[in-house]
């Protein structure tokens, strides 16, 4: 049986979205902002971020590209989110509820033209065989030439050799995260027809930039 619990997560995220930490601070925001970089966007991009938090990414993005969307399965997040864009008043800003397992909830997300898809600290959550099944639902949503950047915790070395420096990647060593190793990553994305480039940042964090139809 799966470790994975969405309802659970889901209610740790609602938790989470009223503290000033958020999705972390130290590597996982300098990882979530080489990911951003990575995106490379233009006024031509529609950005999907799946598990975009309190969306502090897409109301920076909806001022670059044609649109930005961003879905979460924490209501709060999202709650939050939509007060950051009303108050910021960014152009073409969507926040909906989605997950890895149905990202077109309340959106959908085939009619939007998505050209790139973001994901910072949020696949990990999902264990190897359901990061696979995400992956191969979400492949499909971009409009090639299409990019997906994968900025999170990934590893690189054994974890088991690395406790000491759990904390400084915010990794609860196995309650709620699942991480995978690059190789693993790799060969999913490649798998689906993506040429794919890898960056370590850290022995258990990196960043994955996967270009499809190019």
């Amino acid at each position: 049986m799966s470790p994975y619990n969405r309802k659970e997560l889901a209610q740790l995220f609602d938790q989470l979205a009223s503290t000033p930490e958020g999705k972390g601070q130290g590597i996982p925001q300098i990882i979530g902002q080489i990911a951003y970089k990575q995106l490379e966007l233009s006024s031509d991009d529609v950005l999907l971020d799946v598990g975009t938090g309190t969306g502090d990414m897409v109301i920076d993005a909806a001022n670059i590209c044609q649109k930005a969307i961003g879905i979460d399965i924490s209501r709060k997040s999202l709650e939050l989110a939509r007060q950051k864009a009303e108050g910021l008043n960014p152009r073409n800003a969507i926040f909906a509820y989605g997950s890895f397992e149905n990202p077109s909830s309340e959106l959908n997300l085939a009619s939007y033209g998505i050209t790139k898809i973001l994901m910072v600290y949020s696949l990990h959550h999902l264990p190897d065989a359901l990061k696979k099944e995400s992956l191969h639902r979400l492949v499909p949503l971009l409009h090639p030439p299409g990019r997906m950047v994968i900025g999170d915790l990934i590893f690189f070395e054994d974890p088991g050799e690395h406790y000491q420096r759990f904390d400084e990647v915010h990794y609860d060593g196995g309650d709620t995260d699942f991480p995978s190793t690059a190789e693993y990553l790799t060969d999913c994305l490649r798998g689906l027809g993506a040429e794919v480039r890898v960056e370590q940042f850290h022995l258990l964090a990196g960043v994955l930039t996967a270009d499809f139809g190019i």
